[in-house]
């Protein structure tokens, strides 16, 4: 008799490595945010951007570096980008990071305008109220 191993252990190593390298719920790609860019709606960047998913390095590698980084007034971490301009005016954009190193909101401000606009406020009226999305106020109005 020839030593041979069985078919069975070779079918269960054969599985074990496949399983080994196949992408598992952790790994699998998040959804990554809109960009900054000039042609983007404020109100579109604010309404789909994933809150509490983004850490810092994703954020740096998706977005590239902000123009400058700021402690904000809670203490959190605030990374500040510039999009653009309308009629000479900037588009301002604000990633909040919690202490964690996770996006926490987004901020938009276009000083054409007195209001500024968050991602976490737009989300939550559009989740209240239908007729928010519908006909309430967008960050470009």
């Amino acid at each position: 008799m020839r030593n041979q191993i069985p078919k069975i252990v070779i079918l269960a190593s054969i599985c074990l490595i496949l399983l080994s390298i196949a992408p598992t719920p952790a790994s699998a790609a998040k959804q990554m945010p809109p960009n900054f860019a000039f042609g983007n709606e404020p109100s579109d960047v604010l309404s789909s951007y994933p809150l509490g998913i983004i850490n810092e390095q994703e954020a740096f590698a998706h977005h590239g570096g902000p123009i400058r980084k700021e402690v904000l007034p809670n203490g959190n971490q605030g990374w500040i980008y510039m999009s653009g301009e309308r009629a000479g005016v900037p588009s301002i954009y604000v990633l909040q990071f919690s202490h964690a190193g996770i996006v926490i909101d987004v901020l938009h401000k276009d000083y054409r305008y007195k209001i500024g606009h968050s991602a976490l406020q737009y989300q939550y009226l559009i989740d209240m109220d239908p007729m928010v999305k519908a006909l309430g106020s967008k960050p470009d109005q």
